[in-house]
């Protein structure tokens, strides 16, 4: 798992003071050096290595304040700044920094996060006189391309000014800059949607393959329809069992896709995803009774049947707590239905054996969404996650809380000394760090 972003590491190489670099373009010692541009002085002030490298580059002011802040409570604070370096330089990889070109910084096989290279460019070094404005552009490149942030443009100022003959640091801001007329931006934000709606689509395939496994394993065949699988209500005077419970799927429609069940036959059974508008841009999904889940880059359903390529190999199969399939009723011939409860979120929760935690995304951090993704979960005999369904959330944050979820695991809940599927509703908080 993803245990800090890409971004996160480039803004903590910012705000340290002594990571061990390897600075490009230097000067050769000579009897005469250069006066020190603006630029030298923020990056000996952010990445130096002797002992006031951080103060030196503050104004006067700022150290007053600093000096009232140390008589009065003891804290030092460059002496803070300084320790956040030790993480980013204890991870290990290789970071470079340059005193003149388009490069300012290069860090490459950061430690944090799943970007192999982070670096940041020069877009504007306005020098008036005795004042510098210094602006830096971040980029993150992932499997060999740059990757899109949201797709967002994130930049940094940083305000120098001559003081006593030394560049001082005076301010520092961050922009985040949406191109609303630019195609390409705007091409970015279409296929950044696509994937967050594409992530939503491969869920409900595997919620398919849950349902066709537990129907298989209830009736002895596969369903042949969709509706099969979600139908409720009577059946020859009692409860139809419910084996797919997203409504929107078993209906056939969901996130402008159209999902269907064909193939099939008491040992075999396909079920495509196919986006309702051709040509979209999004991908078709597919699979069998073998649990592969396969994908085809043009949208059609026949494709990847025919060639699709692998995404996601055998989905897990559900595990009843007998590790048998439900007894048939032999009199009757008809299976008897898997009794299902529904509990409270409070009562569920004190079911819980592990939690992973979600991962909060990257994009939605950096874009400051925070809030509560609710999610309706179906719990079974052993305790697994089966199947999840979105109540309530935002886009930016459902992929993460369905990823984290899914990987709980609870307590069988007994009734009358019985394990039964569990049926109740589980809320992920996603709250963004004051600090």
């Amino acid at each position: 798992m993803r245990s800090l972003s890409g971004i996160s590491f480039a803004l903590a190489l910012l705000v340290s003071s002594s990571v061990g670099t390897q600075v490009g373009a230097q000067t050769a010692p000579s009897q005469a050096a250069p006066p020190q541009t603006a630029r030298q002085a923020l990056i000996e002030m952010l990445f130096g290595e002797a002992p006031d490298h951080f103060e030196k580059h503050l104004p006067d002011v700022t150290h007053q304040t600093l000096d009232k802040l140390r008589r009065k409570n003891g804290q030092d604070l460059p002496r803070i700044i300084s320790l956040l370096a030790a993480r980013p330089r204890a991870g290990g990889g290789k970071l470079e920094t340059f005193d003149t070109g388009p490069t300012f910084l290069s860090a490459t096989e950061p430690p944090y996060g799943q970007y192999e290279k982070i670096y940041m460019t020069v877009e504007r070094d306005d020098l008036a006189g005795d004042e510098d404005q210094i602006e830096l552009a971040m980029h993150m490149i992932s499997d060999g391309k740059e990757e899109a942030l949201l797709p967002i443009v994130l930049r940094f100022t940083f305000a120098m000014k001559m003081e006593s003959e030394v560049w001082r640091l005076n301010e520092v801001s961050g922009t985040v800059r949406f191109p609303l007329a630019d195609p390409v931006f705007l091409k970015d934000l279409e296929e950044y949607e696509f994937r967050q709606n594409e992530q939503m689509v491969l869920w409900s395939v595997r919620a398919v393959i849950n349902a066709e496994r537990l129907y298989q394993s209830a009736q002895g065949s596969y369903a042949c329809a969709l509706s099969a699988l979600g139908a409720a209500g009577k059946e020859a005077g009692a409860t139809k069992r419910v084996y797919l419970y997203d409504s929107q799927v078993a209906s056939g429609k969901k996130n402008g896709y159209t999902f269907a069940i064909s193939g099939c036959d008491t040992s075999h059974y396909r079920v495509v995803a196919e986006p309702e508008v051709p040509d979209s841009g999004q991908r078709a999904f597919c699979s069998d009774e073998s649990g592969t889940v396969r994908a085809s880059a043009d949208g059609k359903s026949a494709t990847c049947l025919a060639s699709g390529k692998v995404v996601e190999e055998k989905v897990p199969a559900a595990i009843h707590a007998t590790g048998a399939p439900p007894q048939n009723n032999a009199a009757s011939g008809t299976s008897l239905p898997a009794q299902r409860v529904r509990v409270s979120q409070g009562v569920a929760a004190g079911l819980i054996l592990s939690k992973v935690p979600p991962i909060y995304p990257p994009l939605a951090r950096q874009a400051r969404v925070k809030g509560t993704v609710v999610l309706k979960a179906l719990i079974n005999q052993a305790g697994d996650v089966e199947s999840l369904e979105l109540v309530s959330g935002d886009p930016m944050l459902t992929p993460a809380a369905l990823d984290a979820v899914k990987q709980w695991k609870y307590r069988p809940y007994l009734l009358n000394g019985n394990a039964v599927y569990v049926e109740t509703q589980v809320t992920v908080n996603f709250a963004l760090s004051e600090h």
